[in-house]
């Protein structure tokens, strides 16, 4: 017996048989198929968040930035040639 605890989830039969044929395909079970699906979700709307936020930068801070990305673009050389 599992000690992993689940639960019921609801879906339309549309639905269900589409994460089954996706997880036929991907040769794996339609728990991961889900839970790959919220990971990518999460993942999406963290991203947005971060686009979010950056463009209510306004011109002074992105300025800014530009600059302190500038005056760092050199310090990780390790003074090796590229050669």
């Amino acid at each position: 017996m599992s000690t992993k605890k689940s639960t019921t989830l609801r879906v339309p039969t549309k639905l269900r048989d589409e994460i089954a044929r996706l997880a036929e395909l991907k040769d794996t079970t339609m728990q991961e198929v889900v839970a790959e699906a919220v990971r990518r979700f999460e993942r999406e709307e963290w991203w947005a968040s971060v686009y979010d936020a950056l463009n209510e930068w306004d011109e002074p801070t992105v300025s800014g930035y530009a600059t302190d990305a500038q005056n760092l673009e050199g310090t990780t050389l390790d003074g090796l040639d590229a050669a």
